[in-house]
């Protein structure tokens, strides 16, 4: 165990989301290195986003798909020095790598894994603890670079992932930490749903559009640049097409739910699946991908769930005519 885990553990972390000010232990994201002087082409030619604006300082979450234009794994991308971070829900390293290195050939990129590097989340008062902090305070929606740490802030909620390695992230505690509760991976994943944030993880590969799972809004599709993986299906989907269904929030009642689970209506009918859910205080949130037309109670396994629907922090587009 390293030092900051260490430090981390002795505050006895609270399992789940909080609405206060909160540190939430990274454990839910794992940390890969793209590099090599084609990188970046490769990459634009792999991911639904468009790497030009991550190139000049953004982040965007992207997809890399199948042929079918669905999603078979997710990840954040930020330029750093060298190449580019990706992040990547934990347990999914080798299934991300595995991935982009299928169309590789003789491209010069590779793909480096660094489980020395960690990812820790502020929520709530993003600004003052990073200043205070002496760290890198980079505008909504961009990444900052220095010393070492990379900070990522999220362009329409109040928090921020900070991705360094454990000594780093452990001479800041005192600022980190600063009248804030500190909470693990699931709190981490509970700011993730707060925010609208829906990944590809173990047992939902395969299943999603990017736009059902609002990649068009929050920028992590791109229908302008060149060809990538399933470009054709998402492009004929978003000019040709109509969504029938797309991801929403809840809270709900009732236990951790996994990723891709079938979510019917009180008539036994399939109307969606869970994208990921967490704990959290007043109660448990989940996005989950629904039909359009769908309103009333979600049930798993013939247990309702006591769904209310909650507010995203961004508008989906109305449904085509």
């Amino acid at each position: 165990m390293n030092a900051w885990q260490s430090l981390i553990e002795a505050q006895h972390p609270r399992h789940g989301g909080v609405t206060a000010p909160a540190l939430a232990t990274g454990e839910h994201l794992a940390v890969i290195h793209a590099e090599g002087e084609e990188a970046g082409d490769y990459l634009q030619g792999q991911l639904t986003a468009d790497l030009k604006p991550v190139d000049e300082g953004a982040h965007r979450a992207a997809m890399h798909l199948s042929l079918k234009g669905r999603g078979l794994i997710s990840l954040r991308i930020a330029r750093v020095e060298g190449g580019y971070l990706l992040l990547v829900p934990t347990g999914q390293v080798d299934a991300t790598i595995r991935c982009l290195e299928k169309y590789r050939l003789r491209a010069k990129v590779t793909f480096r894994p660094d489980p020395d590097t960690l990812v820790a989340q502020l929520s709530g008062g993003v600004d003052a603890t990073l200043t205070e902090a002496g760290l890198p305070t980079p505008e909504a929606g961009q990444a900052a670079s220095r010393d070492g740490v990379t900070v990522l802030r999220y362009a329409l909620t109040d928090h921020a992932l900070i991705v360094a390695t454990s000594a780093l992230l452990d001479s800041h505690w005192q600022a980190l930490t600063k009248e804030r509760v500190i909470t693990d991976g699931a709190g981490a994943r509970f700011q993730d749903l707060l925010a609208g944030e829906g990944q590809i993880l173990p047992g939902a590969e395969d299943l999603f559009l990017p736009q059902v799972l609002n990649y068009d809004v929050l920028g992590g599709v791109s229908f302008k640049k060149g060809c990538y993986t399933g470009q054709e299906v998402v492009a004929r989907m978003h000019f040709k097409g109509k969504l029938k269904q797309r991801m929403r929030l809840f809270a709900y009642s009732g236990p951790e739910l996994a990723a891709g689970q079938s979510l019917r209506n009180d008539q036994g009918r399939a109307v969606g699946e869970v994208v990921d859910s967490a704990p959290g205080e007043p109660t448990a949130l989940m996005l989950a991908v629904v039909r359009l037309d769908h309103e009333g109670e979600l049930l798993v396994d013939d247990m309702p769930l006591g769904v209310e629907p909650r507010a995203l922090p961004y508008e989906l587009p109305k449904p085509k005519a």
